[in-house]
């Protein structure tokens, strides 16, 4: 097979074509016994039935090589010259016999080659075809009576013959030829094509990772910002981003929200999450970094990060893929919205808080149960669980909670991974009243 042309398109075409043949000369064999069969029968007295049932039988042994080679080896090229060698066998014993004119028969072969899209394949095989029939034509006038086909003597008859045969063959190798190279010139054609489609594909693929590269450095940037002057908020963002991983596939898996789960949108939320608490860099340092409860007024100072995150967002990360700055946007401005209505900024219910912000709340109060404060200790991850599921139709989402519930054996896992600490106490007082405080 020409190298240009040395692709996937054209060895499944080559595989296809091999399976193909080898088939319809399984199909074709029984008919060699025909003249046999109406020998036997007094339908075709004049055939030599000895030399048609050895001629079958050597026909049969040459595919049955050529069908197990195919099976070992099915991306061999060999298989096709093989296939080819099996016609021209066909085609030689045909000549051989007496008053069978046979000379544009052995165009067969080489018109068959056409189906292979290889030039340089119908060359040879056109090549070769042309030397089996000029020895079948000697073979022919050496065992012959040639008188049978005319009364020249045999050496005229070979060479009037042999012209005559050459310039048929030429004419129509001419037109093979021609055929041959304009099919492959349309191969090379439309394999440039799929090259510089593919070359395409890859440039876009790697724009796209350049992108997504970029993307994610501006958002740990971004997050750095926020941990740079609270690092237990800098923790947080990373082990916020695990659960709405862990959180948002579960959800898909268990079935919930499929239509708005896609894959892109989980992919969103994910790298949306660690920009949930962007707008906390705008908190004053003696609110961020106080030990022990907030005051009402610094309570309300901290609820304006959620609407100054989206601000920050849409400000300074408008250049991004909008369907990522909406979820971000989402996410920071809702993961406080309660699905009973009581939360903030917006006092949405239920369904109005975006699914993104329902599972960052989530993951949200989930990691706040599970760390350690100023003004508490970390809970267990059962007696968080638990507070949790009490929160579920009240603070959360009900199809989220189900989901954290479903992949709870997971969470030690992501805690480990994430530099979280190790609960050491369980505070059984807590109850979903505290959790804002918590936060």
């Amino acid at each position: 097979m020409n190298k240009k042309l040395n692709n996937v398109l054209f060895f499944e075409n080559e595989k296809r074509m091999n399976s193909l043949i080898i088939k319809i000369m399984w199909i074709l064999t029984p008919m060699r016994m025909i003249p046999t069969i109406g020998k036997i029968a007094g339908v075709i007295p004049g055939t030599d039935t000895v030399a048609t049932t050895v001629n079958t039988a050597l026909l049969i042994l040459f595919q049955t090589a050529i069908s197990i080679f195919y099976k070992k080896k099915p991306n061999s090229t060999l298989t096709k010259y093989l296939i080819m060698l099996i016609f021209q066998f066909v085609v030689v014993t045909l000549s051989m016999q007496r008053g069978v004119e046979v000379s544009l028969l052995y165009l067969i072969v080489p018109t068959l080659t056409l189906l292979f899209y290889d030039r340089a394949f119908t060359i040879r095989i056109t090549t070769i075809s042309y030397c089996v029939m000029l020895l079948t034509l000697l073979y022919r006038a050496i065992t012959h009576d040639t008188s049978y086909y005319s009364n020249m003597p045999r050496i005229v008859w070979i060479r009037a013959y042999a012209v005559g045969m050459t310039v048929e063959y030429t004419i129509c190798t001419v037109i093979i030829i021609s055929i041959s190279n304009s099919i492959q010139a349309t191969m090379r054609l439309l394999n440039k094509r799929e090259m510089e489609a593919q070359k395409a594909k890859l440039a876009e693929r790697a724009k796209s990772l350049s992108t997504q590269f970029d993307q994610q450095k501006i958002i740990t940037g971004f997050a750095n910002l926020v941990e740079s002057r609270d690092s237990l908020t800098g923790e947080h963002i990373k082990r916020t981003r695990a659960y709405v991983n862990l959180i948002s596939q579960r959800m898909k898996d268990l079935g919930f929200y499929t239509d708005e789960l896609t894959a892109e949108m989980q992919e969103n939320i994910t790298q949306a999450a660690p920009l949930h608490d962007i707008g906390k860099i705008c908190v004053p340092d003696h609110i961020l970094t106080k030990e022990g409860p907030l005051t009402q007024e610094e309570r309300t100072k901290m609820k304006e990060h959620t609407v100054k995150g989206e601000e920050i967002i849409r400000e300074n990360l408008s250049y991004l893929p909008a369907d990522y700055v909406d979820v971000a946007c989402k996410m920071a401005r809702n993961h406080h919205e309660r699905w009973d209505g009581t939360g903030y900024p917006d006092g949405l219910k239920e369904q109005e808080i975006p699914l993104c912000a329902r599972i960052m709340a989530t993951a949200d109060v989930l990691d706040a149960l599970l760390s350690r404060r100023s003004y508490k200790m970390p809970l267990y991850l059962s007696e968080s669980l638990r507070i949790m599921k009490q929160g579920a139709g009240k603070q959360f989402d009900p199809l989220c909670i189900r989901a954290l519930l479903d992949c709870a054996d997971e969470i030690p896992a992501l805690q480990l991974q994430n530099g979280a600490i190790q609960n050491s106490s369980s505070d059984t007082e807590s109850d979903l009243g505290e959790l804002e405080s918590v936060e």
